[in-house]
């Protein structure tokens, strides 16, 4: 036999029975209409990590160009330096070897005209009535000193002629080593035979562009 409640006071009262089941005991763990803060976090990580990822890597790309950039740039300097300091290097060494080939010129000069500027200046420092008899080597360069033989009229004209040589710019030092009256021949007059010791010394060579060397 069926029944059929037409009471609707009895369905509504059912249905608030039930709704206050609801809202005592709350959704059930894994039902439609639950909330779960993990499974909120965990989306939201997921979602999150490929943007982050993502900025990371452009972040480390960037930095990696940047060092990749100052990287070739410090080789370029590098090898330009390189360049510069093997061409420095060479520009020594050339200017080196000009500079020793400079001096071996001006040591050739030097010793050439020597003996030219000896014989002028002790010929041209002779005064009146001085007549020379030999001019000898006494050492050799670069320590050169001459033996000078000669004879005069008087004591006074053998003192003069060491002045003036000791005023030459090419010799130094001049002492005599020995002075007397001797006949001369043919006559009966008495000269002073003399001998002097004369040291060589080159004149300072003039400093500046364009000087002349060794003469």
């Amino acid at each position: 036999m069926i029944e059929v409640n037409l009471h609707p006071a009895g369905a509504k009262a059912k249905a608030k029975a039930k709704g206050r089941r609801r809202r005592a005991g709350g959704p059930a763990l894994g039902g439609r209409g639950a909330r779960n803060p993990w499974a909120t976090a965990m989306i939201a990580a997921l979602i999150a990590a490929p943007l982050l990822m993502g900025a990371m890597w452009f972040l480390q790309r960037s930095q990696s160009n940047s060092l990749e950039e100052r990287l070739q740039e410090a080789s370029a300097d590098s090898t330009r330096l390189a360049d510069l300091r093997v061409l420095s290097d060479s520009l020594t060494s050339r200017q080196q070897l000009v500079r020793e080939r400079v001096e071996l010129i001006r040591g050739l000069d030097r010793d050439r005209f020597v003996w030219p500027h000896i014989l002028d200046e002790v010929s041209g420092s002779l005064p009146d009535f001085v007549w020379l008899t030999s001019i000898q080597e006494s050492a050799p360069l670069p320590d050169l000193t001459l033996e000078i033989r000669g004879m005069a009229a008087t004591a006074l004209a053998v003192t003069e002629y060491v002045r003036r040589l000791e005023m030459s710019p090419y010799l130094g030092l001049v002492r005599i080593l020995g002075s007397q009256q001797i006949p001369a021949e043919g006559t009966d007059l008495e000269v002073h035979a003399f001998t002097l010791l004369v040291d060589y010394t080159p004149r300072p060579e003039p400093r500046g562009e364009g000087s002349e060397t060794g003469v």
